[in-house]
């Protein structure tokens, strides 16, 4: 009769920790239990090593001297490593790792998702996603950043971060979130928002910001897409702290803004493909002077 332990069925039931109480106990205190963790333990830091076969195999012939050699692993064994060695692997390809993609400074990267939605990274920004649940319909990632979202109609997308979660069927929407700002364009159909305080629904045309630590903004917007597409950023009474940090982020500068008031509200836009000409957009509405050196730039009040 064959030896429950060492079945295929078990083994991969024991693999994906499915086993009842009882036969984990049952099994812990078999001879096979221990052999199978010596090769897992074993498979976990393989390397094949490089060497001569004939002239390891000439030494262990010499040094037996034609005795009797005894087989100290049953084959079994050997088959039972076969068969951990391909659950394991099994098992992680099914498990997958996070696929991630991000941009550097001033950069933009698009997308294509599994599912066939797309999305367009702007710059300092990334996403993260695991494939092998996307597959069975958990079409969920992490932003860091700013994206621009394009959803295939199907089963809850969602948008994750920091700050709170956006959950649409199909549509298209802008996602834009750093440590102290959020804020959500809904360009196409309806989006949900939802974070820890609130839960707002967002048509075409309608959206949703919060900064720092002041109560949440709902707003109106008449653009199509979203101005960063076309190498401009713009912003809607945003205080000035968050436009030098997008001005930063786009030109991978350092701004030195302390003798300013970095709260004062900024309406406007500036080039993504010129800094000194950014620099005049943003300051000379505001009574702000600049020096630029490398890749530093001081503000101060004329």
């Amino acid at each position: 009769m064959k030896n429950e332990h060492t079945d295929d069925t078990f083994l991969s039931r024991w693999l994906n920790n499915d086993l009842t109480t009882e036969e984990l106990v049952s099994f812990k205190k078999t001879t096979e239990y221990k052999e199978y963790q010596k090769i897992i333990e074993a498979t976990q830091n393989f390397n094949a090593p490089n060497f001569n076969k004939k002239e390891v195999f000439d030494k262990i012939r010499q040094k037996t001297n034609h005795k009797k050699v005894k087989k100290l692993i049953p084959n079994w064994m050997f088959a039972a490593a076969a068969s951990v060695a391909l659950l394991l692997s099994t098992v992680y390809y099914l498990t997958g790792t996070n696929e991630t993609y991000s941009t550097s400074f001033g950069e933009q990267l698009a997308l294509v998702l599994p599912d066939g939605s797309e999305v367009l990274l702007n710059s300092k920004s990334s996403i993260t996603y695991k494939k092998s649940e996307w597959f069975n319909g958990n079409r969920t990632l992490e932003l860091k950043g700013e994206g621009y979202f394009k959803v295939k109609k199907g089963a809850t997308f969602s948008v994750n971060s920091e700050h709170g979660k956006v959950s649409v069927l199909g549509t298209q929407f802008n996602v834009k979130t750093t440590p102290s700002y959020y804020e959500v364009l809904c360009y196409e159909g309806k989006v949900q928002v939802q974070n820890n305080e609130e839960t707002a629904i967002l048509t075409k045309g309608l959206s949703f910001r919060k900064m720092d630590t002041k109560s949440s903004e709902k707003g109106t917007f008449e653009s199509i897409k979203p101005n960063w597409l076309d190498g401009e950023t713009s912003f809607n009474n945003t205080p000035l702290k968050h436009v030098l940090e997008e001005l930063e982020k786009q030109y991978n500068i350092q701004i030195a803004s302390s003798s300013i008031d970095v709260n004062t509200l900024y309406t406007g836009a500036f080039t993504n493909k010129n800094l000194n000409l950014a620099l005049q957009t943003i300051c000379t509405p505001l009574s702000i002077q600049f020096s630029l050196d490398s890749n530093s730039v001081v503000l101060s009040k004329k």
